[in-house]
């Protein structure tokens, strides 16, 4: 576990912990290192970080699955991946970032493949609720059977191959939303950057504005959502296959505030990237992570025909934590199965594997099939 000692990797641990996974824990500070191993069962330490690749093959040697919770991913994900398939072990991380999954998808497809092992990225909140309800959602609107265990031990069919869906949009919904220092800086790097969405055959650009209206239930309202740069572009059309795969977010209610930052938005795409270093993350507390109200919504069309599987739940980096630790005991259980470069709904079944993380990351499930 590779950022054991940051707010979303101790909860990894400690979710772990629970499912009964002994866990070698490595981070760059020897000292909160053993401020971790005092307060959870830790079966080694090492200190080290992602630049460091003799550190992190003496860490990884002898592991199942590697997890990345080191930030930023933009420079991270590769090395740390790398550094995993070397030593044998699968490999995930804890983000969801588009241009870090594009990035790991094109490059490092096949040396995955050629070692029989499985790599995940996105395996947090950002990428898998959104990717596995779309999947779900898909089936049951082309009437596919996709029975079984909640792993795939075998590869994915590619829904709706012969009559692709006309759009999958996933839309991400916040109240109360406070993000983490490294959250922030993620956002912060990303200035200057636009979203690509998946049209037809091939990424494109997103149009600066685009905005989508959805009903995130009785707790969450009806709102608009701003275009956003979400994984599922780069994953949902590795195993569904659509006209187009859009992601949105909306953090907020007031409609006032939605058009400023759709304005804010158009504006950002000419600011240079590197202004992002300049910027000062605000600190939150644990209580304020703990009052985020959150919401994943999955919307399937083809024709009039339409589906859509809404997911609650509360505090980011809790179910970040509880989805990433699931995933990563699945996947070191699971036996034989699909190789590579994987997306969630390659690796999972969509109904089956969310259903167990609901119960995991105490998430409520609602779908709608008309």
């Amino acid at each position: 576990m590779l950022g054991a000692t940051g707010l979303v990797g101790r909860q990894v641990c400690a979710e772990l912990v629970r499912h009964g996974a002994p866990i070698v824990a490595v981070g760059r500070r020897q000292g909160a290192l053993a401020d971790l191993a005092r307060e959870l069962a830790v079966e080694r330490l090492h200190t080290g970080d992602a630049y460091d690749a003799a550190a992190l093959a003496r860490a990884f040697a002898g592991a199942c699955v590697v997890i990345n919770a080191a930030g930023p991913l933009r420079d991270t994900a590769a090395p740390v991946l790398v550094a995993a398939l070397a030593a044998g072990a699968h490999y995930i991380d804890v983000g969801g970032e588009q241009a870090v999954l594009r990035d790991v998808y094109e490059r490092h497809e096949s040396t995955a493949r050629h070692a029989g092992l499985v790599a995940l990225p996105g395996a947090g909140l950002d990428c898998v609720i959104g990717d596995l309800a779309a999947a779900w959602a898909a089936a049951h609107l082309i009437d596919a059977s996709d029975p079984g265990d909640a792993v795939r031990h075998e590869p994915a069919p590619r829904l709706a191959e012969d009559h692709p869906l006309d759009d999958v949009a996933v839309s991400y919904v916040f109240d109360d939303l406070a993000l983490s220092a490294g959250s922030q800086r993620a956002l912060f790097s990303a200035l200057g950057t636009r979203a690509v969405v998946w049209r037809r055959d091939r990424w494109e650009d997103g149009r600066a504005g685009d905005h989508r209206r959805i009903d995130a239930g009785p707790a969450l309202g009806v709102r608009d959502a701003l275009g956003y740069a979400g994984g599922e572009a780069i994953t949902i059309p590795r195993h569904i296959t659509a006209q187009l795969v859009t992601s949105f977010v909306s953090t907020t209610r007031n409609p006032g505030a939605t058009a400023a930052l759709r304005l804010a938005q158009r504006a950002l795409r000419f600011v240079p990237r590197r202004v992002g270093d300049l910027l000062v993350p605000y600190t939150s507390t644990d209580p304020a992570y703990g009052a985020t109200r959150l919401a994943v919504i999955a919307q399937v069309r083809r024709g009039e025909a339409t589906a859509h599987v809404l997911v609650r739940g509360h505090d980011l980096y809790r179910t970040t934590a509880a989805i990433t630790a699931w995933a990563a005991h699945r996947l070191a259980t699971r036996g034989a199965g699909p190789i590579g470069m994987r997306a969630p709904g390659e690796l999972f079944r969509g109904e089956p594997a969310l259903r167990e993380i609901a119960i995991a990351a105490d998430l409520t499930i609602e779908p709608s099939f008309a």
